[in-house]
């Protein structure tokens, strides 16, 4: 008999410790709803019957748990966290790792960009320097309250009212940020670090107000995605272990590993994410004809700021791809864009809401295959990741994030749970009625309910909570470059080189996205007709920029050369005589594989045709008193 009964005892045993190994995965989802859900009470009955069905060992001992860490549910016990998540396929652990690192990288991006560029284009001897700017706003708003409210910056409190903004300051709030960022990508975000990278952000977009650096539709686009991230994040609330021991979560990263988001902030985010594909479907449907004539991708790829290598293969497609080209831009942006709002309710409906996330996932990554954008097109994925659970992401992800999560398992005190739940539950009651309100003027603006014209890239409020946005309503169908040249005695001119906007015929055009060079997309706009008035109106630090080539000498007084290419960089070590700025009319020479062709050839591959269009500045030179005045040559 006891031989008999040894393997079937042997099997038992075997059997309690499988469930066993379920009991950390079946308390997770248990404590993630207020009730237990009805999966989670099933594998529990069938555990309980499980054990009673087992022949126990008198003698042996039983197992300790006075470590709290330990605990499982109890039947008795309250579950107390917010979310309620009814089976492992409506799990968004990976969404919210996924947003916050891709939030990090996108912050990363644009404060090493300001790092880089800001002192040349905003620093006490740039282009346009900043601080004269600030310092109005100081004058005008005695009560640095009403002025954080109005223009939103870390330097309202940290700066002496008689103080102005240096050049290191600006340079510390960027450095600040590429660290703070950095943490978020590796892993360490909190509600904390989000809300410091966002007044750091918003510090450097207000100290461009008063100019046209940072006027992209994206740096609002950064601020909101930004402000939602913050929520996504644990609250810092307070919660109590082993009866008197404090614990702090939130403040920095969770110490109980990653937790579910907040279901109020990824719909949040997915509203976001209807609202950048609708406004910018709608401006096309109501901008340029191109658009309903279906050719505006016929010079669309030639045309844009920055082309990369891969935009002179989709300059040269078929025409007839060209135009199906639009129908699927129109499909994406107005069509398909309505799927995000598809509650999980069952698992055709998740489906299709999952299917919505890949379409705009997808189509930003095959604009930023066709050319440079910024990082524009890498901040609009973002929102779309909102629509995706768990189910969508690698495996390997899926383990990674998961095992950090369920290797940490803490039963807060009942009342100490009810309190984070009431706290949770009104944060997102709050923030879901403020975007709501915020939003009306929003929708009366895509809908031109007042009667004006929808506005592509605005802000009605000065938090920029929530805002409209929308890019290329209309497409120039040729491509005008302004060209700066220098010269010494007048007849014999050397070009000016920047980064990365289209110059010289045979330099290959470059890859940089996400990274913004700024000042090659500002001089794009001078490319609209009339060139003139947008030189003028817009882009009038170009007469700036060329003062400072004929007349800056020394090193510390020139930071703008680091927006120039390093070629040009070598050409003015010593500050010519006369200057002036052309105007020339760009076409693709031909497509990719040509310029690998001539490659392979040994011959310099020539990317560009252009042909002399008008003069936009004269030759000028520095007259004694330092001013530009037009040169007799």
């Amino acid at each position: 008999f006891v031989n008999n009964a040894a393997p079937q005892h042997k099997q038992s045993r075997r059997r309690v410790r499988r469930i066993s190994q379920y009991e950390v995965i079946i308390n997770y989802f248990i404590r993630q709803a207020n009730e237990e859900p009805e999966g989670a009470m099933t594998l529990r009955k069938r555990r309980n019957h499980h054990r009673d069905d087992v022949p126990h060992d008198r003698d042996a001992p039983e197992k300790s748990t006075k470590d709290d860490d330990t605990k499982v549910y109890q039947p008795s016990q309250k579950v107390t966290s917010i979310q309620h998540q009814k089976s492992p396929s409506q799990s968004f652990l990976v969404t919210k790792f996924a947003i916050l690192r891709l939030v990090g990288f996108v912050y990363f991006i644009a404060f090493y960009g300001a790092y880089r560029q800001n002192p040349g284009l905003m620093g006490s001897n740039g282009l346009l320097p900043a601080h004269s700017h600030f310092d109005r706003l100081r004058s005008q708003f005695q009560n640095p309250i009403r002025g954080f409210l109005t223009h939103p910056s870390i330097f309202w409190f940290i700066l002496d009212s008689s103080a102005s903004v240096e050049d290191w300051h600006m340079d510390a709030a960027a450095i600040a940020g590429m660290a703070l960022s950095s943490l978020v990508v590796l892993g360490l975000d909190s509600w904390l670090i989000m809300s410091l990278l966002w007044l750091l952000d918003f510090t450097i977009v207000t100290l461009a107000e008063g100019t046209s650096f940072y006027s992209y539709g994206w740096e609002s686009q950064l601020l909101e995605t930004g402000f939602l991230s913050i929520w996504l994040c644990d609250l810092p609330t307070q919660r109590w272990r082993d009866g008197n021991k404090p614990h702090f979560r939130g403040l920095f990263m969770d110490a109980e590993g990653p937790s579910p988001p907040s279901l109020a902030v990824l719909w949040l985010f997915r509203w976001l994410c209807a609202r950048i594909s609708i406004g910018a479907g709608l401006i096309k449907l109501r901008g340029g004809s191109c658009w309903k004539n279906k050719t505006c991708l016929y010079y669309h790829f030639e045309t844009q700021p920055i082309p990369s290598p891969m935009s002179f293969i989709f300059h040269f497609l078929p025409k007839s791809v060209l135009r199906r080209a639009v129908d699927l831009d129109f499909f994406v942006q107005l069509y398909s864009i309505w799927l995000v709002f598809l509650p999980g309710v069952n698992e055709i409906m998740t489906n299709l809401r999952r299917m919505g996330g890949f379409i705009q996932a997808g189509f930003m990554i095959n604009i930023i295959i066709s050319g440079n954008f910024a990082f524009l097109n890498h901040l609009t994925i973002i929102p779309a990741l909102a629509c995706l659970d768990d189910e969508c992401y690698p495996g390997w992800l899926k383990t990674f994030v998961r095992r950090k999560h369920l290797a940490f398992h803490h039963n807060p005190n009942e009342n100490s749970g009810k309190s984070f739940l009431s706290f949770r539950n009104a944060v997102d009651l709050v923030l879901f009625a403020l975007v709501t309100s915020l939003s009306v003027p929003v929708v009366s603006n895509l809908l031109q309910i007042s009667g004006k014209h929808q506005a592509m890239n605005a802000s009605f409020h000065s938090l920029r909570l929530v805002n409209t946005y929308g890019a290329f309503g209309s497409v120039g169908e040729k491509r005008y470059e302004a060209i700066i040249s220098v010269s010494n005695d007048g007849r014999n001119w050397t070009e000016i080189e920047f980064p990365c906007k289209p110059g010289s015929i045979q330099r290959r055009p470059c890859f940089c996205a996400p990274y913004h060079y700024r000042l090659d997309w500002n001089i794009w706009f001078i490319g609209f007709k009339p060139h003139q008035s947008m030189l003028q109106r817009r882009e009038n630090w170009l007469f700036r920029l060329i003062q400072k080539i004929l007349t800056d000498e020394e090193e510390s007084s020139r930071p703008w050369m680091a927006l120039l290419d390093a070629s040009s960089v070598e050409s003015l070590q010593q500050s010519p005589k006369f200057a002036k700025v052309d105007m020339y009319h760009y076409e693709m020479a031909g497509s990719l594989w040509v310029m690998a062709a001539n490659w392979f050839e040994g011959k310099a591959p020539v990317w560009w045709n252009r042909r002399y269009e008008e003069p936009l500045i004269k030759p000028v030179t520095v007259d004694p008193s330092g001013h530009l005045a037009y040169a007799n040559i």
